[in-house]
Parts: structure tokens; C-alpha cells; sequence
């Protein structure tokens, strides 16, 4: 049936009426059901049409059982949709009644037709007479709409049942004129009328044949299915699997309470020395994981690995009590070996647990190991906050008899203007970074050394050895140099390399909030006493921000964040630039760490899954040492600058870095457009070449 006058469904009723187009959504049909995954583990499970569409009813009572859930939630639908993040939903409803704006005139009571039409004379032509009948036509077909009484009611006057389209545009039609402007799908006609299944029921129902609601049911099944005693058995199982992803997860936090506390205090306390080992570091742990942890996972497996590599810290906390060259660059090179180790199995064993955790809950890997992994960095990120904490705290009460508050006036030699040259700071700039007396500093170490010997107990103590552990050391392990190999061949993939430039400035931003912003900033205008109180603000903003980004990704997409990131980082690196240090705007220095935290919370979460997303999820060791690797060598380039060029020059080198990464990224994400586009002007130049050389020819 075709496209009737719209005027016809319309009666003498002036109630608006409302339909709505019918969606596939909304069909109760077992047609969309084919091409699903799990249709046929649905009807092996026993699960027809009605045992869907009464679970779909329960999930949508679960949902609505809380009005104060259901009024966040429509809250925040409505204010992403404010801001784009989310597609407004597209009203395909029409409201039917009679628009008042046209009243039921007659046309000839106001208007007074030309009874005569002055044109100019035109050539004949025979093309012309196709033309003139095809008007004809369209002003027979039409008549009807410009008679004075078009709008009442007639007897014996019918519309044509059929109504076709028009090439040209006609203001006085309502079909073809103003009707014209509206989409396709907008018409309502008698056949979608008659076809329309907009229901209470069917529109509750509209999501029930979706993929994830699908795969929960047949989980949900499969869990009902298990006996007693085997689900007794998976309860116990994944109980412990939990067990063990809580006592992992808090021997790490005891373990980077103490380095990163300790880490922190390098270039303020130790000076020179502090950014020397701290380069040997991390430039071992860059090296090492290419090729380390692989062999000492295998040959040790992951348990024991973590206890080898919790001494080697516990060795490197005890040589920081007389800090010697000697001493503290061997130390800080097994330091990163250790550091590239415990990374490492912890990958692993996080990964193995999430495997076996999904085969026991009838849940997709993924999904599991993602989920597994945010748990274990919610509780590590706290260690930047408590690490911090700690230290501050001891300082202070050590120096509770001497503290003084900041003095209202601008350092002239701190902030950006920090000079390369201690001699030249200024009299109250240089007791702020008086080393503090070697009793304090010897008990804020002993108390990261208890943290890491907590750390080491609860590891011996409460955590479980993975089985295949047992396994991997009865054979003969050698080192494997399969990831050095991809390493070289990635070396020319030309996605991968744009993508190195914003994975080191994640390094020389946290080398420079470490090694700078410590120093010359907080150290050199509060006092190293506040450093950790400081730098415990970017630890709170770093792990809210950790989680809260990893998830938004799905409703904003990879490109906001990574420049939501950027934008924060350059205004921050900008204001760092300009700001003439006061003491006194106490509340900028947390304000800049905050912030800071807030952009590291974005290159944290995204940086590492992009690498995972560029080498595929069938190769996550390699995508993780990828990242570690140029994340660490960035870290190690940023200390190392810390002795050769000022704040300012730093600053500098940070911002083109990150300008130059974010490029890169730009590249990445609109690869294949930039290759068509290449592509084409060399087929355009090709062409031309061929062109010239033809006429050439023929000349």
C-alpha cells in the first residue's frame, strides 16, 4: 500500500494520537535469534521464548526496584546526552492532528486566480513536449489540493488511493510540498499502523535478545545446573582464588608504601645521588624485562619469584641508610631487575587466576582479568598515599620544635627558576632543603623496612603457588629471546613507533613529579617535611582517576580522554611555567598534584590498553613489556635530564614530547585515512606522469 494522504488518518477526534514505527528491537521474534552465539546453548539449557521473556520481565523489576537508582541513572543519561557523550534516543513517533496553524478558509473567498498567464514566446522544440505533459500530469493530480473546499468534507469526492512522488517542489501540497521535508521513515501510513506492536510489555522486553542479557541467562543456567557437591567445590575454589587476589594485592601495597615513599625523597634527600640511581633503575628494569622475568617465572615460577624480588628491595632499603656511589648503583641495578620480575609474575599470576576464576563462574576471560586487575590497582595505588603519609608525618614530628609557616613573598630561586647550582638558592630556600638529621631519616627508613618485611610474611605466609608452577621447574629453562626478536621486527611497524613518543612522556612526566616538582617546587618553597603530604594528593587523584577512566572509555571512546589528558597536562606544565612561587598559595601545590594525578590517571589506564589494543589480546606479555619498556626508559631519560638542563628547559622538553605524542596518536587513530589519502596522490601523480608522457608522446 502506498504512501496515503496523511490527513486521512486523522478523524473528527482533536486527541493527539501517537504511534511509533515498528523496530527490530521491540519484535518478539525468533528470527533475531539466528546468528546469535548462544542459541544453541539456550536450547540445550532448556530455555524457550517464554522462559525468556519472564526473565527479562524479573531483570526489568530488579532494575526498577530502587526510585533513587533509577533517578541517578536517568540524571546521568540526560547529562551526557547534554554534553554528546551519549546519542540522544531518536523519537520516531508523529503526532497526528489537524495543525492549527492552517485554518479551514476557502481558499477562493481571499485569493483571486489569474485567469491569464503571460509567458514569453519560446522556440518550439520536440524535446519540450515530453516535458509539458509530464506538468499536465502533476497539476491533474494535484487539482484537487487547490480547490477553496479541499479541507471539508465530501461525499462524493475521493482521494486517489495512490499517491507517487514528484521531481519538482510544490509549496501548495502537503504531500509533496512541506511533507517533503521530513524523512522517509517519518510517514506514518496505514500499513505501519497496522503492523505496530508498541506495547507495554514488547517495549519492556526490547533488550532481551541482546548478546550480553543472552550470555548472562545461559551463565545464570549453567551455575543452577551444577550439583551439590561440585558447586560446593567451585564456591570453594573461587573463594580462594578471591583470597588470593586480596592477600597479592595488600603485600603489594605494604611493599610500594615503602619504594614509593622512599623513591620520592631521592632528589630531595640524596640529591645527585638520588637521580643517579634512580636512572641505573629504571634503565635496568627497561632492560631486564625484555628478557628476565620470562626465564624466572619458568624456572622459579611466580611465587617464589615474588619472594626473591621482595628481598632484593628489602637489600635496597637497607643500603639507603648510608647512601653511598658504591653502594646505592648496584643496589638500584638488581633493584630494577627485581622490579621487572615482580611486575611480571604478577601479570602472570593475576592472569591465571582470572582464567581459572571465568572457567569455574562460566564468565568470558576478559571480562574476568580486567575486572581482577582493577581490584589489585585499586588497593596498590593506595601505597603512593600511605607511603607518602608516613614520611611526612615522621619529618614533622621531628621538626615539630623548629616549623615555621611559609612566608608571604616570591622565592626567587625555586620553581622554575631553580638554579642548576645549590650555591646560588636562597637563604631560606636552601634551609628548606637542609638534609634532614640522620636519626629522622634512618627511622622513616626502618619504617618502609617493617612495611617490606610485612610485605615478604604475608607472600611465605598466605599466598597459594599456581599449580603449573610445579610443573614449569621439572623441565630445563633457558632464556627465551622471543620477545628481544618481536621487539626488533615491531622496531618498522610504523603504528607502533608513533606510539613511542606518548609512552616515554609518561615516564619524563613521572620522572619530573618525582625528580622536579618534589625538589624544586614543593621541597624548595614548603620544606621536605610536606613532600609526602604533597605527593600523597597525587596519589588519591591518581587512583580515582585509574578507576574511574578504564570504564569510561566505553561511553567517551579512546580520543577524549587521551585529550582530556593532554589539555590538563599542558595547562599544568604552562602554569608551572609562569608561576612566580609563593609560599604562601599553599593550596596550589596540591591543586598541581591533584591535577597532575588526574592526567597520569589517564595515561595509566589508556597508554596500557592502546599497546594491548595495537598488538591484540593473543600476546598481552608482550603488549605489557612493550609498555613497561619504553614506559621505563622514559623514566629513566627524565632523571637522567634532571643533571643537565634547568627546570625551565625540562618543562620545555616535556611539553614539545607530549605535543609531538599526541600527534602520533592523532596518526594512529586515523591511520587507514592517511594512508587512502597517500594512496591516492601518488595514483593522482602516477596518472599525471602517464598523462605528460602521452602527449609528450604524441607530440
Amino acid at each position: 500500500m502506498g504512501d496515503s494522504n496523511t490527513w486521512d488518518l486523522v478523524g473528527e477526534q482533536q486527541q493527539r494520537k501517537k504511534s511509533r514505527s515498528p523496530s527490530r528491537a521491540s519484535r518478539v521474534d525468533s528470527e533475531l535469534l539466528v546468528g546469535v552465539e548462544n542459541v544453541a546453548e539456550l536450547e540445550a539449557l532448556g530455555l524457550g521464548k517464554e522462559q525468556l521473556e519472564e526473565e527479562a520481565r524479573r531483570h526489568k523489576k530488579q532494575r526498577s526496584k530502587s526510585p533513587a537508582l533509577e533517578n541517578i541513572r536517568k540524571t546521568s543519561i540526560h547529562i551526557l546526552q547534554k554534553f554528546g557523550a551519549i546519542p540522544k534516543k531518536r523519537d520516531d513517533s508523529v503526532l497526528l492532528f489537524r495543525n492549527i496553524d492552517i485554518p479551514d478558509i476557502p481558499l477562493d473567498a481571499i485569493c483571486i486566480r489569474p485567469k491569464e498567464f503571460f509567458e514569453e514566446p519560446k522556440v518550439f522544440s520536440f524535446r519540450d513536449m515530453g516535458r509539458e505533459q509530464q506538468k499536465a500530469e502533476v497539476n491533474e493530480k494535484c487539482s484537487y489540493l487547490f480547490r477553496g473546499t479541499s479541507f471539508e468534507q465530501d461525499d462524493h469526492f475521493e482521494l486517489p488511493t495512490e499517491t507517487g512522488r514528484v521531481p519538482e517542489y510544490d509549496h501548495f501540497c502537503p504531500i509533496h510540498g512541506s511533507r517533503r521535508r521530513l524523512p522517509r521513515n517519518k510517514l506514518v501510513t496505514m500499513q505501519t499502523l497496522m503492523h505496530s506492536v508498541d506495547g507495554d510489555d514488547n517495549e519492556d522486553l526490547s533488550y532481551i535478545y541482546g548478546h550480553d542479557f543472552l550470555a548472562k541467562l545461559v551463565r545464570k543456567k549453567k551455575r543452577e545446573m551444577l550439583s551439590g557437591a561440585e558447586k560446593e567445590r567451585a564456591n570453594k575454589i573461587k573463594r580462594k582464588i578471591m583470597s588470593n587476589l586480596w592477600i597479592l594485592s595488600v603485600a603489594f601495597l605494604f611493599l610500594f608504601t615503602a619504594f614509593n615513599g622512599l623513591q620520592n625523597l631521592q632528589t630531595s634527600v640524596n640529591g645527585d645521588l638520588g637521580s643517579d640511581s634512580l636512572v641505573a633503575l629504571y634503565l635496568s628494569l627497561a632492560i631486564s624485562s625484555l628478557f628476565v622475568p620470562s626465564f624466572m617465572i619458568n624456572r622459579l615460577g611466580c611465587k617464589l619469584t615474588f619472594l626473591v624480588a621482595i628481598f632484593v628491595y628489602f637489600l635496597y632499603i637497607i643500603i639507603n641508610l648510608r647512601p653511598t656511589y658504591s653502594s646505592m648503583i648496584p643496589a638500584s641495578i638488581f633493584c630494577g631487575i627485581a622490579a621487572s620480575c615482580i611486575w611480571g609474575a604478577k601479570c602472570t599470576y593475576i592472569t591465571e587466576m582470572g582464567i581459572r576464576y571465568a572457567s569455574l563462574n562460566f564468565e568470558s576471560q576478559t571480562t574476568v582479568i580486567v575486572r581482577f586487575f582493577g581490584y589489585f590497582f585499586m588497593i596498590v595505588h593506595c601505597g603512593q598515599v600511605v607511603g607518602n603519609v608516613v614520611s611526612s608525618y615522621i619529618f614533622t614530628l621531628s621538626y615539630s620544635g623548629t616549623l615555621r609557616g611559609p612566608e608571604d613573598s616570591i622565592y626567587d630561586s625555586c620553581g622554575y627558576q631553580f638554579p642548576k647550582n645549590l650555591s646560588l638558592l636562597s637563604e631560606l630556600a636552601e634551609s628548606n632543603l637542609a638534609r634532614p638529621p640522620q636519626k629522622v631519616y634512618v627511622a622513616v627508613c626502618l619504617a618502609y623496612l617493617a612495611c617490606v618485611i610485612i610485605s615478604g610474611m604475608i607472600m611465605s605466609m598466605f599466598l597459594n603457588a599456581l599449580a603449573k608452577d610445579t610443573r614449569n621447574r621439572k623441565s630445563a629453562q633457558r632464556f627465551n629471546s622471543e620477545i628481544i626478536k618481536l621487539m626488533l621486527k615491531h622496531l618498522i611497524n610504523i603504528k607502533f613507533m608513533l606510539l613511542v613518543p606518548l609512552t616515554i612522556f609518561n615516564g619524563l612526566e613521572q620522572a619530573f613529579l618525582v625528580g622536579v616538582y618534589t625538589k624544586a617546587f614543593v621541597g624548595c618553597g614548603l620544606g621536605i617535611w610536606q613532600i609526602g603530604f604533597v605527593m600523597a594528593c597525587f596519589g588519591i587523584s591518581d587512583a580515582i582517576c585509574s578507576l574511574v577512566f578504564g570504564p569510561l572509555i566505553k561511553l567517551f571512546g579512546r580520543m577524549p580522554l587521551f585529550v582530556f589528558g593532554a589539555v590538563v597536562n599542558l595547562l599544568m606544565i604552562v602554569t608551572l611555567m609562569v608561576w612566580p612561587l609563593n609560599a604562601a598559595d599553599t593550596q596550589i601545590f596540591y591543586v598541581v598534584a591533584a591535577m597532575w594525578g588526574m592526567a597520569d590517571g589517564v595515561w595509566n589506564t589508556q597508554i596500557n590498553g592502546f599497546w594491548v589494543a595495537l598488538v591484540g589480546r593473543q600476546s598481552l606479555q608482550f603488549a605489557f613489556t612493550k609498555y613497561r619498556f619504553w614506559e621505563s626508559l622514559g623514566i629513566a631519560i627524565g632523571f637522567a635530564l634532571i643533571r643537565h638542563v634547568t627546570v625551565e628547559v625540562y618543562l620545555l622538553i616535556t611539553f614539545f614530547v607530549l605535543l609531538i605524542g599526541m600527534c602520533g596518536f592523532v596518526a594512529i587513530e586515523n591511520f587507514d585515512h592517511i594512508v587512502a589519502y597517500w594512496k591516492s596522490l601518488k595514483q593522482h601523480e602516477c596518472s599525471e606522469k602517464n598523462l605528460h608522457e602521452d602527449r609528450r608522446s604524441n607530440t
